[in-house]
């Protein structure tokens, strides 16, 4: 397998990823329900992408693992696992048919692995938590304990798409999604971490999950990133975290710093 990704969950820990993780996905996705380790069970009461599991097609060559998100329209994507290269084409293909099938209006997307980076979108990318991350950064904050806490609404607003937009939202709405990290210059917020979370993997072990991470654009390169990602790991290693497993976009600021912070790469992720 070059990559640890999973259907519908999305990058998980190396150890935990084989046939019993991808049967679990298989044996919810009719339900709407969520796996107790699934990323999105933060965020909504019942799963959006769901595998097609009449559609899935297992042989010793290759595994097609289609699956349809019902948001914006409804997308579907044709998930392809095989050490060949694949047949972009005949996927793309299958991909059409599928989404004229379930009506998803949003197209269709394939989505490959590699254990190179050439043409990737994202890197698959390991953190091993240690005691070497329990140094205490002393320029983070909780955005709940911060002086600037108010100027947090205009940070979310000038970063965009990172995610910060939705997190305000449910912050203003009461949501209680877990404890977010802030650094501040010129007496504003410049850059966040957050929601931060833990939950038990598929084995059982503590997985530090996915939030959202973004410096404003007029602070980057002075230290703020490398500030708020070692106070999310301080937090993690506090709290038993042992994993944590995250997708970088190829050629970003926060592929670089993860490089440097010593991450294991596990494979890149492709799509059209």
């Amino acid at each position: 397998m070059h990559a640890p990704f999973v259907p519908t969950l999305g990058p998980m820990p190396p150890e935990t990823v084989g046939a019993a993780l991808f049967d679990a996905v298989l044996g919810v996705a009719l339900t709407g329900g969520f796996l107790p380790f699934d990323k999105d069970r933060r965020w909504t009461a019942t799963k959006d992408e769901r595998v097609l599991v009449g559609d899935v097609v297992h042989t010793a060559a290759e595994t097609i693992v289609p699956a349809m998100s019902t948001r914006g329209g409804g997308l579907v994507k044709v998930y392809y696992y095989s050490a060949s290269a694949p047949d972009l084409p005949a996927l793309a293909r299958l991909g059409q048919r599928l989404a004229r099938s379930h009506n998803a209006r949003a197209g269709n997307r394939v989505v490959w692995f590699s254990d190179r980076p050439d043409g990737a979108r994202g890197r698959v990318m390991v953190k091993r938590f240690s005691c070497a991350d329990e140094r205490p950064v002393h320029s983070v904050q909780p955005l709940t304990e911060c002086p600037a806490a108010g100027t947090f609404g205009a940070f979310a607003d000038e970063i965009g798409p990172e995610g910060f937009q939705f997190l305000y939202q449910r912050m203003k709405t009461g949501h209680q999604d877990g404890p977010t990290l802030v650094t501040v210059a010129d007496d504003r917020v410049v850059g966040a971490v957050g929601p931060l979370s833990t939950v038990a993997g598929p084995d059982g072990r503590a997985i530090q999950q996915p939030a959202y991470f973004a410096v404003h654009p007029a602070y980057r390169e002075l230290g703020h990133g490398r500030s708020l990602w070692r106070a999310s790991m301080a937090w993690g290693r506090a709290r038993d975290a042992k994993v944590k497993v995250l997708q970088a976009l190829r050629g970003s600021a926060a592929e670089g710093l993860y490089v440097s912070e010593g991450l294991e790469t596990h494979g890149y992720v492709c799509h059209t």
